[in-house]
């Protein structure tokens, strides 16, 4: 009898033992990690890579115009709502919202509760709008979706959080441009189609009060709108017979200026017309800042020097070139570098504005090829850094990140730099104690390396496989890395991948909303 019960013992510990086994075995096939493993060089290595990281983690710590304005037109908004709330998603956020891989809607993210739903929304949308519909306050976000063949279906949507219902506030065409758009009347209907669904179509105001548009309500060419999210109303502030578009705000909230736009149909190309200013909170003059070059297919508003003054330039065939300062209270501009470039970036915070020139576009100008710096209301040109540098941005962690053949080069508004071979792109955390760089195997090395900021050493490999974009959270405690199509979560200070999503598009260009 003892012999059969230890018999039977033996039999349930092993297959308790093999259970046991197998468990782990599924976990390590279902749970992303770090590639290591206890007993190789690898692990060993990346454990010192852990441990120096946690270690760092620790101690880091003129012409003039002044048009008469045509009536406003107050618009009483509906309230149609299209879809319903999402009880499970009611904790704190942050959320991160991005496109669902098979279309149809978005995603959002819940960094807290982990938990993903799912946001419905006519197509197709406007998903541009993730970068600019995001109110202030965080209450909400605005974007543009929708059909313009379905009856008042191309409307401005807004998305309350955190229950995520969705309204739309008003839809962007007539339903006379509607039906020229569905029954191909003329030219014109679908001119303006090709505006109010432009990507820089939509701006808050900094106070979170405003939220400036382009649409076709009144006539069959667009016109700026504002929305009053106090008092749920919506005001027509211009009424010209050329396309307005490209809303911006200035920082304090003071000016409201865009651009009007009008096709030349013989030449198939746009053409800008004019950039105005409207002052606020009155909305009581509408000036014409300046008149663009007749070569200007658009311009493009850089970014502002201080609450009185903004960058801009001109797209033509020939390229981006006649970058300038605007003074909106003074209606003066002037040329601050007058031939052509390649990308441009400000710092918002001193005014200190960075340039690229290529190497052919530089000998003809009889300059080098390189990135170049500028300070506010000085002519000087400095050079940071020769070579072929295609890519410019500026990081709000604080510094300028230049891109190219010899790999990334990070410098700082007064000009310290640092180079890091072999790299594609980098970003630093917002509390600019950290920066990780990264390439995606081709002409760059494959994976992510996390750094401190004032050294060029890596920290920790992050992945090893190529890497199309990274984003950091706005609190600077974790970050995201779309690699190969799937969106990777890490969070300090085990920085290990836990997989959200995969199947996503793989680009650069991915675009996402932070809303807290």
């Amino acid at each position: 009898m003892i012999e059969r019960k230890l018999g039977k013992r033996k039999i349930f510990l092993g297959c308790l033992i093999f259970l046991m086994l197998g468990v782990g075995v599924a976990c390590q096939l279902t749970s992303p990690r770090p590639a290591s493993w206890a007993g190789t060089p690898t692990a060993e290595a990346r454990n010192t890579e852990i441990a120096l990281t946690q270690a760092a983690i620790a101690s880091a710590n003129t012409f003039v115009f002044t048009p008469t304005l045509p009536t406003r037109t107050p618009i009483t908004t509906p309230s149609t709502t299209v879809t319903t709330t999402f009880p499970d998603n009611q904790q704190e956020g942050p959320w991160f919202i991005f496109p669902r891989p098979e279309g149809e809607g978005l995603i959002a993210y819940n960094l807290n509760s982990r938990k993903a739903d799912v946001i419905s929304l006519p197509e197709p949308i406007i998903i541009a709008d993730l970068k600019r519909g995001a109110a202030p306050d965080g209450s909400k976000l605005m974007l543009r979706a929708g059909s313009a063949h379905n009856t008042d279906e191309l409307a401005l949507y807004q998305i309350d959080l955190p229950s995520f219902e969705v309204s739309q506030i008003t839809p962007l065409l007539s339903i006379k441009v509607q039906r020229k758009i569905v029954n191909n009347e003329g030219t014109r209907a679908q001119e303006t189609l090709s505006i109010v669904t432009r990507p820089d179509g939509l701006a808050w105001s900094p106070n979170g009060r405003y939220l400036a548009f382009s649409a076709a309500l009144h006539q069959e060419n667009s016109d700026l709108y504002v929305f009053d999210a106090i008092n749920n109303r919506i005001e027509r502030l211009n009424g010209l017979y050329s396309q307005n578009a490209s809303p911006a705000w200035s920082p304090g909230g003071d000016w409201l200026i865009s651009q009007e736009l009008e096709y030349n149909r013989q030449h198939e190309i746009w053409h800008s017309e004019l950039i105005s200013g409207i002052h606020l909170p009155q909305f009581d003059h509408q000036n014409t800042l300046y008149l663009p070059p007749t070569t200007s297919i658009e311009e493009v508003f850089v970014g502002w020097l201080n609450s009185n003054a903004f960058l801009s330039y001109s797209i033509t065939e020939n390229g981006s070139e006649m970058l300038r300062q605007v003074n909106v209270e003074g209606l003066k501009n002037f040329l601050i570098f007058e031939g052509l470039f390649q990308q441009v970036a400000i710092d918002p915070n001193t005014g200190i504005t960075a340039f690229n020139l290529n190497f052919s576009t530089a000998i003809n100008q009889g300059l080098s090829g390189g990135v170049y710096r500028i300070e506010p209301d000085s002519p000087l040109k400095n050079l940071q850094a020769e070579g072929d540098w295609k890519h410019l941005t500026w990081d709000p962690g604080g510094m300028f990140v230049a891109s190219g053949s010899q790999g990334v080069l990070l410098f700082t508004p007064q000009g310290e730099s640092k180079l890091l071979p072999g790299e594609r792109d980098a970003r630093l955390s917002p509390n600019g104690n950290w920066f990780i760089a990264w390439g995606d195997g081709k002409n760059s090395t494959s994976g992510a390396r996390l750094f401190q900021s004032h050294s060029i050493n890596p920290l920790q490999t992050l992945i090893d496989k190529p890497v199309e974009t990274l984003i950091w959270q706005p609190d600077s405690k974790g970050f995201l890395i779309l690699s190969e199509g799937t969106l990777y979560h890490f969070i300090f200070p085990g920085l290990k991948p836990e997989e959200i999503i995969t199947g996503l598009p793989v680009e650069s260009d991915f675009i996402w909303a932070w809303v807290d």
